[in-house]
């Protein structure tokens, strides 16, 4: 075990084959010595406004994790806990890693801290991940979990977090593609007594979608036309490996759930995309008869920049409100950082889930 300064994060600890007790006492000695640290230097705060839990089952991304969950402190300061767990490693282990990081506040000029502890937990221990988090929390403020990679909600690695989980942060880029996932998801949103909202970083990508299709409806004239959907069409990359379609399904749920409406002829497709990530949306298609006028209202992902798409509605022969949009996605970290805005229930994502389970339901017996 040994603790060592870092002129720019503060001071970390390490230790092998530790307990919680080890844990508990080493998080309160770096702080007495980060705050020794200051003396004569502009004064250090430990401030945190959420516990955030981290799970994933690659030690690699838990490494990476210690960087992405840094950059948070400045909107988000946090005890964050990182786990990492392998419950069927033959040799029992818990493994600890302290990194205590600060950050000069601009409208006092005191350095603000915070924690993250990187918890490698094998064998039994991964199994009672609970016993372990919980006195590591911060009382009284609200705890999130983001889960990396594919929840399995069964397990009991998952029922013990969310039992004390306030938000849940999944990705359902990483989804099956049969809609059950997402109808998970839905359940875990509608139970207000275990946790007040559940946030998807694949619905948050899609915000500029949303944007420009929109748009489009501003015209009064061009909103009629919504009144007679007759076919939607949403293509996504296909990857090399294949791609989970639950962006482009949670798209088509977020059009039909806004107008009310129950999906008719929905087509999901893959097609060939190398300069978006597997599973993303590349274009949009819909295509409207209202009272006897056909329209068409288009979004596609420029051949030549992946950022910005082109925009356009056609009726009849005649083309209307061409334009050229910003489409880029939001990084991981941006993501992240709005998901962790506040506890308020995502209604327009919980009313898109049924929706978008139920087209990936079909597309999966097609």
């Amino acid at each position: 075990m040994h603790a060592s300064e870092n002129a720019a994060q503060g001071l970390t600890w390490e230790g092998k084959s530790v307990d919680l007790e080890d844990i508990e006492r080493e998080l309160n000695r770096l702080w007495e010595q980060t705050t020794a640290t200051a003396q004569g230097k502009s004064p250090r705060v430990r401030s945190s406004v959420l516990n955030l839990v981290v799970y994933t089952s690659s030690d690699a991304d838990a490494e990476k994790l210690f960087e992405t969950v840094g950059r948070l402190s400045g909107r988000h300061p946090s005890r964050a806990i990182i786990l990492s767990a392998e419950p069927h490693h033959e040799q029992p282990s818990l493994d600890t890693a302290i990194n205590s990081y600060c950050f000069e506040d601009p409208g006092s000029g005191a350095q603000v801290c915070c924690e993250q502890v990187l918890i490698g937990a094998n064998g039994e221990p991964a199994n009672h991940l609970r016993s372990i988090v919980t006195p590591l929390l911060l009382p009284d403020l609200p705890m999130y979990l983001w889960w990396m990679g594919r929840p399995d909600y069964d397990a009991d690695t998952f029922v013990d977090l969310i039992g004390s989980t306030d938000k849940l942060v999944i990705d359902s880029s990483s989804f099956a593609p049969t809609g059950e996932d997402l109808r998970r998801a839905l359940t875990i949103q509608r139970e207000r007594n275990r946790v007040c909202a559940v946030q998807d970083l694949n619905w948050i990508r899609l915000w500029r979608w949303f944007e420009a299709i929109a748009q489009f409806f501003d015209d009064a004239a061009l909103r009629q036309q919504l009144a007679g959907i007759q076919r939607l069409r949403v293509e996504y990359a296909r990857g090399q490996d294949g791609a989970s379609p639950a962006q482009a399904a949670l798209l088509a749920g977020w059009l039909y759930s806004r107008l009310g409406q129950q999906p008719g002829d929905v087509e999901l497709r893959a097609v060939s995309a190398e300069s978006v990530l597997p599973g993303a949306v590349v274009s949009f298609d819909l295509d409207t008869l209202h009272e006897g006028k056909a329209a068409g209202f288009h979004v596609r992902l420029k051949d030549d920049d992946s950022s910005h798409a082109d925009a356009y509605a056609q009726v009849g022969e005649q083309r209307l409100s061409s334009r050229s949009c910003l489409i880029t996605p939001r990084t991981e970290h941006e993501a992240l950082d709005h998901a962790l805005e506040g506890c308020n229930r995502d209604t327009p994502y919980e009313e898109s889930l049924p929706i978008a389970a139920d087209l990936l339901e079909r597309e999966a017996v097609q």
